[in-house]
């Protein structure tokens, strides 16, 4: 995965999220609420709130819209790792995980 990787993903998911071609479940929108719940405090997505945030739907959560946004958490997680981390790839992240804990 390169860095723009993630800003791509984020991207084509945001634009499938606005048209309707991808509906979130209820166990994404769970995991997201999750991801934005423990990011408020420090002010960003941590590695470990990723790992948690996966381990609680880890397999349903890949085979569910064909994983999409378990893919997403692999790039943020692989983001996060790396020495220079790409900040506008994770807000754009994070941006698209609160369009998706707001859909209903």
């Amino acid at each position: 995965m390169t860095p723009t990787t993630l800003r791509r993903h984020t991207l084509d998911l945001a634009r499938d999220l606005d048209s309707g071609s991808w509906v979130p479940t209820d166990l994404e929108r769970s995991i997201a609420n999750r991801l934005l719940t423990a990011s408020n405090p420090v002010g960003c997505i941590t590695e470990n709130a990723v790992r948690d945030a996966t381990w609680e739907g880890s397999e349903p959560l890949s085979r569910v819209n064909d994983g999409r946004l378990s893919v997403l958490l692999a790039e943020i997680t692989y983001s996060l790792a790396e020495t220079e981390r790409d900040a506008a790839g994770l807000a754009s992240a994070l941006s698209l995980l609160s369009a998706v804990n707001r859909r209903a």
